[in-house]
């Protein structure tokens, strides 16, 4: 299951929604692995950002 800040996250940046459906379930695995590990807003925030190129 997709965290909430990723879904959210995505949703707002459709950039890194078109990134996250182009990788391996290996690769989307370890983005959600990541989103549960995430402390803080600032830290879904980067790993949205570093999905979809850009670094707000």
């Amino acid at each position: 299951m997709m965290p909430i800040g990723l879904a959210m996250g995505m949703t707002m940046h459709r950039d890194a929604l078109e990134a996250y459906s182009k990788l391996t379930e290996a690769e989307k695995e370890q983005i959600i692995m990541e989103c549960r590990d995430a402390k803080s807003k600032a830290e879904m925030d980067s790993i949205i950002s570093r999905l979809s190129g850009s670094w707000i």
